[in-house]
Formats: C-alpha cells, sequence, structure tokens
C-alpha cells in the first residue's frame, strides 16, 4: 500500500532540499476556508482542480485561490472542443483525493495528470495549498513548486475576479 499522499509530498520536498512550510490545521474544504484556518492571504492560494476534456483526457489546473478558471481560454489551450471540471468520483478515483484536497502535483499521480498552471500563480513570494489532505497544507515559493512539477504556464484564469 502507498504511503499517505501528503507523506509522500513531504518526502518530495524534504528530498529535494527545496525551503517550505508545513501545516496540519482543522477540516478545511475551499479555498477561502483554508486561507482563514492557515492565517494566509487568498491570493497565495494555489487551487489545483481537476477538468476533463470530451475526449476523456484529464488535466490538472492551478490558479490563484480567488480566481475561477476560464474553460473558454483552457479549451484553446489543450485544443479541445468540450471541457467541464472533472465529476467529485472521477477526482477521487484518480488522484485517491476528494475535492477540496487535490494538492497541485499532478506527477505524483498514477497515471500522471498533465499541469497546467495560471501564470499569475508564479508571481506570489509564496503559494499555499493542500497537500493531499483536508488537513495538511504546504507554503513554498512558486518558482520551487514549478521546478518539481514542470507545468504549462498559460493565462487561464477568468477576468473580473
Amino acid at each position: 500500500m502507498k504511503p499517505a499522499l501528503h507523506t509522500r509530498i513531504l518526502a518530495l520536498l524534504e528530498g529535494s532540499g527545496i525551503p517550505f512550510d508545513h501545516f496540519e490545521h482543522e477540516h478545511v474544504h475551499t479555498s477561502y476556508e483554508a486561507a482563514r484556518t492557515r492565517g494566509t492571504n487568498i491570493e497565495d492560494a494555489a487551487k489545483a482542480l481537476v477538468f476533463e476534456a470530451g475526449s476523456g483526457k484529464l488535466v490538472e489546473c492551478v490558479v490563484s485561490g480567488h480566481r475561477r478558471v476560464d474553460v473558454r481560454k483552457l479549451k484553446a489551450v489543450l485544443g479541445e472542443k468540450n471541457i467541464a471540471l472533472a465529476n467529485p468520483e472521477r477526482v477521487l478515483y484518480v488522484t485517491g483525493c476528494t475535492v477540496g484536497s487535490v494538492p497541485p502535483f499532478g506527477n505524483l499521480f498514477s497515471p500522471q495528470l498533465p499541469m497546467y498552471v495560471d501564470q499569475e500563480v508564479l508571481t506570489r513570494e509564496h503559494i499555499v495549498f493542500s497537500a493531499g489532505s483536508h488537513y495538511h497544507s504546504i507554503r513554498m515559493r512558486p518558482e520551487d513548486w514549478a521546478k518539481l512539477v514542470k507545468p504549462v504556464i498559460a493565462d487561464l484564469r477568468r477576468e473580473g475576479q
């Protein structure tokens, strides 16, 4: 049996020598709840969402916690006609995580999920995200996260939010 995902994320970060902070906290489900509980800014949250294209392809997108993914932009980036948030059962099956606890580490899932990040996320001093559990979070520099995950960087956020 595989170790818990948050344990695997911590091992990856510790093994990489990259500085990070690990938070254990009460159960949180949304980016807003998490920011309040952690005492961090919602803009620093790296919200990870799993999308499913009409072709059946799954991808993981990361946007700032106060933003939403612009599905039209995501369709254009992926070259897909149809795309929507994956249903919670599919997210759990593919990631082992319930919605609200999916970490921005598509490379740790089997099969791996291609990663896409909104460029705004990488402008923050730090990002904070769920570590595969509603009770664990990580704070680290976005450039360090990007070195580990190697996401496609694009304009994915919906404007006006």
